[in-house]
């Protein structure tokens, strides 16, 4: 279950994140005993601007997005699980917004 309060570079589609207090963890669904285990990684970051700020809420709309963690190894596809925002206020470019995600690996129907 790594840890990190050192930035953590993550892609959501094309879009590179730079994450703040990054953790994952990994458990089993409870509701399919011999399933395999899912990853939910956690992080932080901050928005800047009312451009990029739309264009990560119009990524998180998306039913599933495409996630890699390259220092990690990781890719996988996932859903939004939970995130939170401070109160978005774009007077100028400089403004920023802190956002919280969540984000649970999705496995595909195969």
């Amino acid at each position: 279950m790594p840890h990190s309060d050192s930035s953590v570079l993550i892609q959501l589609g094309d879009l590179e994140i730079h994450g703040l207090h990054y953790e994952e963890k990994q458990f089993a669904d409870a509701s399919k005993p011999d399933s395999a285990e899912l990853r939910l990684i956690t992080f932080d970051f901050v928005i800047t601007g009312s451009q990029e700020y739309h264009d990560v809420t119009i990524l998180l709309y998306n039913p599933t997005v495409d996630v890699r963690v390259p220092d990690r190894q990781l890719q996988f596809q996932a859903a939004v699980h939970n995130y939170f925002t401070s109160v978005p206020k774009f007077e100028k470019d400089t403004d920023t917004v802190d956002v919280h995600l969540e984000l649970i690996e999705v496995l595909s129907n195969v």
